[in-house]
């Protein structure tokens, strides 16, 4: 059976169209905006940073600091264990030899992958070697096949590989239908792994880094490989993880990465944060942003690769590369190139067709450290550029090697079936007996497996339960939470708003809401109670939870039903089922140190200042009331907020440890706060409430965390 028709390059699918104009999104959108601000605000003062870098000891200061600051985001790398390679079977081309391999990259958890092998070696002759990692498609390293053939034919070993959640690498493999994956495609894949490693402080991007480490260890021990001579490439999701081991490796001699180098400034607005391997938790906050990735590899040969309709922003590329060629000139006075003509704009026109160094007017050498490979097309168009790219490699890791005039049949560029490629058989792409690790080789590791074995190490045993200020500090500078009790004003107006509709600022964002005031006189008991969306809504959770506000209220409380951030919740993108539609929105939070919970947090306590501040309330009896997700953020603020004398929830995640133990956890990411395991639990924040809580029907990790608006069962404890 043919295999499919793989392309140069593997495609991704487009950005989803904007919903920006839909009024269901007015507060995602809002939300998105205001998390944008803040990250904003860290890139400026992250580029005045580095534009005061004026030498290379500078520079090398600050990439020792980013290096250091980076590796204490993603989490510390396993320990080297032994590969256990082994060669499973090969298959002989035209030009080259693939051979199917298997190795560990940590005990247990195999690395499926090809090897390229240039035919007519001797058993004396070394040759450059590529790390070729493919994109976010389902086939994996198929995706990449014309890529890694086209580098077998110019001389290089290339190391194809399935990285995590994808080919044979699948982490939640559906057993009614193999081959296909319960998290939906790579990036749910890869989301839904991602989600345990941050509540014990490590990221996903460590899995795929220490593959990608691995991958080079393995082929530094080839007999076929010259060790000083090894490079990597990766288009799309690939590029991102090239970028990743191309900052951390110093071993790799020279790195290509394609279609994801951009800007957070022009990423986020345009497409928003993409995968978990992409959005570290705090890294923008950290002061970081994707020039990091190139700076840190200076001044090691380093090709940015781009194309001009490309979904992540080809300006963002531009002003990266701007930034890197100023500090890599610091290192190789060459990628700063030479003035060419007189007095041209600093920034040229982009091009129509294929270029090289359109972020400069200047002439720069083919020789310089810094390229800036750029084509048409959208993204993964790699075709027409696919010379300039072999041409870098060939240059940098071929030294003798007729750089300018690369090998490029044109069967190897074809598309679908008339590629070269789409000949061979299907076997000769699968390494697995089966086609996957998890049925090929039965209790293999996983990167739940690993983390959990992992959490168990880490988490302090027999933690001493917070209490008092350390308590608070510490829900703070976990969640991110920022608003102090009593510290939110409100205009008159809004202070005697009647019975109907309301919208309570927060930050500066508006909460929907809806306030019911009792008709009589005098201070009244108020209840906060906090709903994923509107009560008015034609469904049955909007109409389970009119009915509980309509009871509070005919109990003679003041109630306030009040949708936290992002209100209305509106939709997103979603990676998978598994993660639903506040995943991606989560990633945006975590990247500039907040959290869903933290931002809702600080949103109740704002709630709680206006009922506080009403003279219809009585501010020694202000209670809260929340199902699900909701409930979750109601134990934090009244954590923080004593002022809530009593919260009632139900269906809330118990412990976050039971998530941790969790398989396949589903609905998770609104309750996620990155390296809470380490610090605190739940049921610490029930004790400290004591009797200012009541609980019921709680939920343990393997349950269905999105399904967070069950009626609650009872409303005896809502009012004081």
């Amino acid at each position: 059976m043919a295999a499919q028709a793989p392309l140069p390059s593997q495609r991704a699918s487009a950005a989803p169209a904007s919903r920006a104009d839909d009024p269901v999104n007015a507060g995602r959108v809002q939300l998105d905006r205001y998390l944008d601000a803040i990250a904003s605000d860290y890139i400026a003062k992250r580029a005045a940073s580095v534009a005061a870098i004026h030498t290379r000891a500078q520079a090398e200061a600050r990439q020792a600091r980013v290096r250091k600051q980076i590796s204490a985001l993603i989490g510390t790398v396993p320990e080297r264990t032994p590969l256990n390679a082994k060669v499973l079977g090969e298959t002989q081309a035209d030009g080259f030899i693939i051979r199917k391999v298997l190795f560990e990259s940590q005990p247990n958890f195999p690395v499926t992958a090809l090897l390229y092998l240039p035919s007519g070696q001797t058993a004396e002759q070394k040759h450059p070697a590529i790390l070729l990692t493919p994109g976010h498609g389902a086939t994996g390293k198929l995706g990449d096949a014309s890529t890694a053939a086209l580098f077998a034919l110019n001389g290089f070993v290339v190391l194809s590989y399935d990285p995590i959640g994808q080919g044979e690498r699948l982490q939640y493999p559906d057993p009614a239908k193999p081959g296909s994956s319960l998290a939906t495609r790579p990036t749910g894949e890869h989301g839904e792994a991602s989600l345990q490693p941050m509540l014990i402080g490590d990221t996903f991007a460590r899995y795929v880094l220490w593959d990608s480490m691995r991958g080079i260890d393995y082929l530094a021990q080839l007999p076929e490989v010259d060790p000083h001579r090894i490079g990597a490439m990766g288009c799309s999701g690939g590029g991102a993880m090239t970028a990743l081991v191309g900052a951390l490796d110093p071993r790799l001699a020279a790195v290509g990465v394609a279609c994801y180098t951009t800007s957070f400034n022009a990423l986020l607005p345009a497409l928003g944060p993409q995968d978990a391997e992409q959005s570290n938790p705090r890294f923008i906050s950290s002061g970081l942003d994707f020039p990091d990735w190139i700076e840190l590899a200076a001044p090691r040969p380093y090709a940015v690769i781009a194309t001009y309709s490309d979904m992540f922003p080809f300006a963002g590329a531009r002003s990266t590369v701007i930034e890197a060629r100023r500090f890599y000139s610091l290192f190789d006075p060459a990628s700063a190139g030479t003035p060419a003509g007189d007095a041209p704009p600093s920034v040229p026109p982009t091009p129509t067709g294929p270029a090289l160094n359109a972020d400069t007017t200047n002439t720069v050498s083919p020789l310089a450290r810094l390229q800036f490979i750029t084509g048409p097309g959208g993204h993964g168009a790699l075709r027409p550029i696919m010379g300039n790219i072999l041409s870098f490699f060939i240059r940098n890791l071929e030294p003798g090697a007729d750089a300018d005039h690369p090998v490029l049949p044109p069967a190897y560029l074809a598309f679908g079936p008339q590629n070269a490629m789409a000949q061979l058989p299907k076997d000769a792409f699968q390494v697995t007996s089966t086609g996957q690790v998890s049925t090929s080789f039965p209790g293999c590791a996983t990167v739940f497996t690993l983390n959990h074995k992992r959490a168990a190490q880490i988490i302090p045993a027999n933690r001493v339960p917070l209490a008092g200020e350390k308590l608070v500090a510490t829900l703070r500078e976990e969640t991110g939470a920022e608003a102090k009790p009593g510290s939110a004003k409100f205009s008159s107006e809004l202070l005697k708003a009647k019975s109907g509709p309301i919208a309570l600022p927060s930050d500066g964002l508006d909460l929907q809401g809806k306030i019911a005031v009792p008709d009589a006189a005098g201070r009244h008991p108020a209840v906060l109670f906090l709903v994923p969306n509107a009560i008015d809504a034609d469904n049955d959770i909007a109409r389970a939870n009119k009915a509980k506000f309509d009871a509070l209220a005919a109990q003679g409380n003041l109630v306030l039903a009040l949708t936290p951030r992002p209100s209305p919740p509106g939709t997103d993108d979603m990676k998978s089922p598994l993660l639903g539609p506040f995943y991606l929105l989560s990633l945006r939070a975590d990247l500039v140190g907040r959290t869903l919970v933290g931002l809702r947090t600080d949103d109740v306590i704002r709630a709680t200042d206006f009922l506080a501040s009403r003279a219809d309330v009585d501010p020694a009896r202000i209670t809260a009331v929340g199902s699900g997700h909701m409930g979750l953020v109601l134990l934090h603020a009244a954590a923080l907020d004593r002022r809530l004398r009593h919260i009632t929830m139900d269906h809330v995640l118990t412990s976050y440890q039971s998530l941790l133990d969790a398989p396949m956890p589903v609905g998770a990411p609104e309750d996620i706060i990155p390296g809470v395991a380490l610090h605190y639990d739940l049921p610490d924040l029930a004790h400290a409430l004591g009797s200012r809580l009541t609980a019921t029907d709680s939920l343990q990790g393997t349950d269905d965390l999105s399904q967070t608006s069950t009626p609650l069962n009872t409303l005896e404890h809502a009012q004081p």
